[in-house]
């Protein structure tokens, strides 16, 4: 199996970086981007090879997020820093989701649409699972999605899982194990099953990238500075996520009399997450909405939540209302989140979200998924629990053109 493809390579950030210019590049994925792991370790090894460059590095990495809010976030987190070269981590999170296809290209024809010369390079990690399709000659279903929009744009990728199934079948390497335990002649590579060690993992993943980066390199040659094609029409037809965004609440949203703007001089959960949001909109009574009107298809809320979430009651143009539980699996501590609501007809719509009078049985969740720890964390502290606070972070739109 081959773990490159090189397609028509990274022509303008090999160029610069030989001449020893500045050069920007975003890492753009999920936790393991977010991580001090491959990013940190391939951003070192450049500086190395490349003495005379000046190479600032961005993190664009936010655990537990996938390719449509990549899409969505796109403006903020990696245009604005007008980027050389954008790495693209999204196959884990995404898992295979038959949409992530379209929103990968929407990804792409968006930083097409800032710059042709800003180079694309994808790179696929993998979780545990994942081994056995490696062995049995495999990529993972994302990846192949994800590489039909690498074969139409001409975008390199670079498949992770290659080397570390090789390790597997060699005996040097052992995907998962405890902490406290270490395995003679062999890496541990997770303690989680999808989380690389650090830095033992993720040099695994540094290796494999730089090697790569090295091959692209002899190949292209110095054949100058390169426009990158944008096709007129996308690959998948009719595709909305390059006119995904990101917003402010308070820019299309009407609030009930409760909710309250925090700030991170008023409050500790904010000063947490400010480098994800400058303030959240936080309410606590059942009862409490906003409604937003807008112009598009999709329409999404990028939250915090934790043991104290409640559930929202939504309506759509007035429909039937349904429910969107902010409470998930995963809140028994805070985290960043976000939801999309189905796809709508392409127009006008108005939506209302209210905190719901009734609570989630939590304790339930959690023993759902077979989760001791977390229902021990509810008997614990079931103030923090029986609780319906939403706390808002920003708005996600899709709005393709009427």
């Amino acid at each position: 199996m081959k773990e490159l493809f090189p397609r028509r390579g990274l022509p303008n950030i090999i160029q610069k970086l030989e001449n020893g210019e500045t050069v920007t590049i975003v890492y753009f994925g999920g936790s393991n981007t977010r991580s001090e792991g491959y990013r940190v370790m391939t951003a070192d090894w450049l500086r190395e090879q490349y003495p005379k460059a000046d190479i600032r590095s961005v993190n664009a990495g936010i655990s537990g997020t996938g390719s449509d809010l990549g899409c969505a976030r796109l403006e903020t987190d990696v245009l604005r820093h007008q980027p050389d070269l954008v790495f693209v981590e999204f196959v884990g999170n995404d898992g295979g989701d038959p949409e992530s296809k379209a929103r990968i290209e929407g990804i792409v024809r968006q930083i097409r649409k800032r710059s042709r010369f800003t180079d694309i390079l994808f790179v696929y990690t993998l979780k545990e699972r994942d081994v056995v399709g490696f062995q049995s000659g495999e990529y993972q279903k994302g990846a192949l999605m994800q590489d039909e929009v690498g074969d139409y744009y001409g975008i390199p990728s670079i498949h992770l899982g290659v080397a570390v199934s090789h390790l597997v079948s060699e005996g040097r390497l052992v995907f998962t194990s405890k902490e406290d335990v270490s395995i003679p002649g062999a890496v541990v590579f997770t303690h989680d099953s999808i989380h690389p060690t650090i830095p033992e993992g993720h040099q695994i993943y540094t290796d494999t990238i730089t090697r790569s980066f090295e091959k692209i390199s002899e190949l292209q040659g110095r054949g100058g500075r390169v426009e990158h094609n944008l096709p007129q029409d996308p690959l998948v037809t009719a595709n909305p996520w390059e006119y995904a965004a990101m917003l402010s609440l308070d820019s299309l949203t009407n609030f009930s009399a409760g909710w309250s703007y925090m700030t991170p001089d008023d409050f500790a959960l904010v000063r947490e997450y400010n480098w994800l949001f400058p303030g959240l909109w936080r309410a606590v009574d059942p009862g409490e909405a906003i409604t937003v009107q807008f112009e598009g298809i999709h329409i999404g809320l990028f939250d915090i939540g934790g043991p104290d979430s409640g559930r929202l009651k939504v309506s759509v143009d007035g429909g039937e209302p349904f429910l969107v539980d902010r409470f998930t699996p995963h809140n028994d501590h805070n985290r960043n989140q976000y939801v999309f609501l189905p796809e709508l007809p392409n127009g006008k719509h108005t939506v209302r979200f209210e905190v719901d009078t009734e609570k989630t049985d939590k304790a339930a969740v959690f023993e759902a998924c077979g989760n001791e720890r977390s229902r021990e964390h509810v008997r614990q502290h079931t103030d923090w629990y029986d609780q319906t606070v939403i706390q808002l972070g920003k708005l996600l739109l899709v709005q393709p053109p009427l």
